[in-house]
């Protein structure tokens, strides 16, 4: 038998799981997806030489570059943010390498460090959720090679505010440290780091269309950065890796603000429904700034959701993490959305 590298017989990964038929609050992509007749109107642009031609991406950077007051210059696209997270790796991470992380973060982090033989250098959250900001600034000395920050963080849900992160930059950047403030979930929370791109170079900051966008099917997210960076991206990147149809559903999508607006909307309102309902039934939770809840159990989490997932309705697992083991995050939708979950999530905690 040819075997394959060693990390590869040691690198754990789970297999997503089939999801038809369900409501999916498990994974925080969106609830709701994208109006269908928005969806209609992209999908007749779609002809034989469309899907015939590699697909092109001039257009779709500049909007991008528009929509986020930055250069195309600054752009390097990616299939999905985590392809971009990847990317990173194999344009700047060796072996040996250090790589100061959060404990928890997007679980992809710890995945290419392995992935790479980098030596992942965890900071832990406190336990009120709140970024570890003392400890990971103090951590961030010579020998460190990399930094990431999830800002809002996966599954925390917290924030760190614009001074803290300028802090944070200029202290890595005197390191020569690069550091990546990955924003997966912009637009729930609209505070952003992308314009300081433009005047360091050691910043990277990441971008999906998988959230609120709601495009995660298709794959589609992207790097902001110096362009010495974009261009080093660029090259180790596949040459089509983004496909055609997810461009033009971006392309549509920054061409119609409207939409995007919509969606916020909609989501912070299914949000004020399920924290109003939360606070009437007296269950604890943590309301964060991304698209989700934590929704504090206890000891019933397991019950909580193997008895969801009976009714159609899944939730992510349980944290390993001591802190958060209690908690279960509810990724938020519409309030129609929420309605259904609230009125089967209640009848299950009152036992009904």
């Amino acid at each position: 038998m040819i075997e394959p590298k060693a990390y590869v017989k040691d690198l754990f990964r789970t297999m997503p799981r089939q999801r038809s038929g369900y409501l999916r609050m498990d994974m925080n992509e969106s609830v709701d997806g994208l109006p269908a007749d928005f969806i209609r109107k992209t999908l007749n642009k779609v002809d034989p030489e469309f899907i015939a031609k590699y697909p092109e991406y001039d257009s779709l950077v500049k909007k991008i570059a528009e929509h986020d007051k930055i250069n195309p210059e600054n752009i390097a696209l990616a299939n999905g943010s985590d392809a971009a997270i990847k990317n990173i790796f194999d344009a700047y991470i060796s072996a040996g390498d250090k790589v100061l992380v959060t404990d928890p973060t997007f679980a992809m982090y710890p995945i290419y460090c392995k992935m790479f033989s980098a030596n992942a250098i965890l900071v832990g959250y406190r336990r009120d959720l709140e970024f570890p900001y003392d400890n990971f600034i103090d951590k961030l000395s010579d020998g460190i090679k990399m930094a990431v920050v999830v800002n809002p963080n996966n599954p925390a849900g917290s924030v760190m505010d614009r001074q803290s992160l300028l802090l944070m930059i200029k202290k890595a950047e005197e390191k020569e440290i690069l550091l990546i403030i990955d924003e997966a979930y912009f637009y729930y929370y609209p505070e952003t780091m992308i314009g300081e791109v433009k005047n360091h170079r050691n910043l990277i900051v990441l971008r999906t269309f998988s959230k609120l966008c709601g495009m995660a099917a298709v794959r589609l997210g992207y790097a902001a950065a110096h362009p010495d960076i974009v261009e080093t991206l660029r090259r180790v990147r596949p040459t089509f890796d983004i496909n055609g149809l997810a461009v033009l559903l971006a392309e549509e999508l920054l061409d119609h603000s409207e939409v995007i607006a919509q969606a916020v909307e909609t989501f912070n309102c299914g949000k004020r429904y399920l924290i109003k309902k939360l606070l009437a039934s007296g269950i604890k939770y943590r309301e964060g700034r991304a698209n989700f809840v934590l929704v504090d159990c206890g000891e019933r989490a397991d019950e909580v959701i193997k008895s969801l997932a009976e009714k159609k309705i899944l939730l992510h697992d349980r944290f390993k993490q001591d802190f958060l083991k209690d908690y279960l995050r509810v990724s938020v939708g519409s309030e129609k959305v929420m309605v259904r979950f609230w009125d089967v999530f209640h009848s299950i905690w009152e036992g009904k």
